[in-house]
């Protein structure tokens, strides 16, 4: 007598990714090409960004920037992974909330939520205070951001200490470009108001990326996420800052490919075993 276990395997669900400000679509390159043999993965440019960097969106809000993804998401015709980086994980994270049926898994590297610091007590008082300085000496460059120190402030805070000093004009200026993006994104940011609690809601697996050179205002936020959602983890990469999805894609793109794997083959269909003359 012999028997068989049949397996009936599903196509893997699509990836959409999410870059941070800054940047654009391009910033996951590398995760595309890891994945590509498996997955279809989608790449698209926040609104503001890409190609122009200087055509700033006119309107405010997390949902207004989720809209045009969830209507690439609503194209693509089934749920996605979705993986955010730092201001893209914000906006996945408006997603689920606002579309939970159309998101298998979550995958966010310090998304930016500062807004559910707020009341929390001094200490987070104090962390979102020392962000508010930040996006003030951005606004006083002016929106072109050639005023000044350009968006020193802003990149030192996340890359660390001389960061800006250490980069190519080349890139610099690209950076510059940027700053009426980057601006949008803070109003974005703090004009959000969902509550920590909401995330309760979200029956999601999802994995937290943190890394633990990170300023103290993402890893606070990323705790907290992590803390709410029921089928979360976080993952604390040591030694990786804000920027590791950027700086250390060997170290980050691993992590994701692993989540992502391990929902795919729990979503794979087991038969009973049958049994067959031999």
């Amino acid at each position: 007598m012999l028997f068989t276990c049949n397996t009936h395997q599903t196509d893997p669900a699509p990836i959409v990714a999410l870059h941070s400000s800054a940047s654009d679509r391009r910033q996951w390159s590398g995760l595309v090409s890891d994945l590509r043999d498996r997955h279809d993965v989608f790449t698209f440019n926040l609104p503001g960004y890409g190609p122009d960097f200087t055509r700033c969106r006119a309107f405010k809000g997390m949902a207004t920037v989720a809209e045009p993804i969830l209507q690439e998401i609503l194209k693509i015709g089934q749920a996605v992974h979705l993986v955010g980086h730092s201001f893209g994980g914000g906006v996945a994270l408006k997603i689920a909330l606002m579309r939970p049926d159309l998101v298998k898994s979550l995958t966010l590297y310090e998304p930016v939520a500062f807004h559910i610091l707020r009341g929390r007590g001094a200490e987070d008082a104090g962390l979102l205070a020392g962000l508010k300085q930040v996006e003030e000496s951005l606004r006083a460059v002016g929106s072109d951001g050639r005023d000044g120190p350009g968006l020193k402030p802003f990149i030192d805070f996340w890359n660390g200490d001389g960061a800006w000093d250490r980069m190519p004009e080349t890139l610099r200026d690209r950076l510059i470009s940027a700053t009426a993006a980057v601006l949008a994104d803070f109003d974005s940011c703090f004009s959000e108001d969902w509550r920590l609690e909401d995330l309760g809601g979200l029956e999601l697996p999802t994995q937290i990326l943190m890394g633990m050179e990170s300023p103290e205002i993402a890893q606070r936020t990323a705790t907290l996420i992590f803390g709410q959602i029921p089928d979360a983890e976080l993952v604390m990469l040591p030694g990786l800052g804000h920027m590791a999805p950027i700086h250390a894609p060997d170290w980050v793109n691993p992590r994701i490919k692993q989540h992502i794997a391990r929902i795919e083959r729990s979503a794979e269909h087991f038969a009973w075993p049958q049994s067959h003359a031999a």
